[in-house]
Order: C-alpha cells, then structure tokens, then sequence
C-alpha cells in the first residue's frame, strides 16, 4: 500500500473534524509515526515518520488534506470530541483498497488502528497499521 494513502488517511482523521464535533486536538506542528503489519506475508514491518504544521484554519477547512486521497471514498463516518471511526475504499492503479478506522483524540496525542485489505497482483492481502500522533510544538 502505498504510504501515501496512509498518510492521507490520518490527514482525514485531523482534517474532518469541521464537519462534526469539534475533536480534541490542538493545532500546531504535530509528529505522526505509522507502523504497518503485514499479515501471513513474510514482509518486515515498516515504520514511516511525517512531520506537518497543522493550524486551526486547516482544521476548519476539513478536506483541505485530502488532496493525495481524491481517488478515496469515506463511509460510515462516526465524529465524536474523543475520536472517530470511519471506513474508506481507495482505487489507485486498478486496486480497490478496503480500509476501517478507529483514531482516538487526546488533545496533544491521536492514536488509533486501520484495517486495510486488498486484492494485490500476489492475491489478497491484508496490513494492520498502527497510527500515533503528537504535537510536537508550535509550527
């Protein structure tokens, strides 16, 4: 999966919130680490780290993020100050990715899981991705 789906999947979860409640989160510059599992492959785990300015202005726009996800579809959305689930299918070079989230808000701190699958060149497959996120300063 590219990382770049990740990585916008967890933009959604800051940038979403202007439409629903007003999550738990502050602005400002903000670390996100995702490790990713593949299951029943023999693929080591893969951590990636991104840094980036989020602002209140961002927040309240919602999908200004979304920019690397426009080929996504979000369903089933639940927003809540504490956090939000959500589901996403994503169609990048004619693979349908299957994605479920939960992300819990904790102010300076986002933590959460997404269950992603798909139906790859080498059959299914599946990634469990571990998302954290914190503030790590003003931007």
């Amino acid at each position: 999966m590219p990382i770049r789906l990740i990585l916008a999947a967890l933009a959604l979860c800051l940038a979403l919130p202007a439409l629903a409640a007003e999550p738990d989160i502050r602005p400002g510059q903000w670390e996100y680490t995702n490790v990713t599992r593949f299951e029943n492959m023999p693929v080591p785990d893969q951590t990636h780290t991104q840094t980036e300015c989020i602002t209140q202005q961002d927040i309240e726009r919602g999908g200004a993020f979304l920019d690397d996800a426009e080929d996504c579809e979000v369903s089933n959305m639940d927003m809540r100050s504490s956090g939000m689930t959500y589901s996403m299918v994503c169609r990048e070079q004619g693979v349908e990715i299957h994605m479920d989230a939960d992300i819990r808000f904790m102010g300076d701190r986002a933590e959460g899981t997404m269950d992603a699958r798909m139906d790859s060149p080498m059959g299914p497959m599946r990634m469990l991705i571990e998302l954290e996120g914190r503030r790590i300063g003003d931007c």
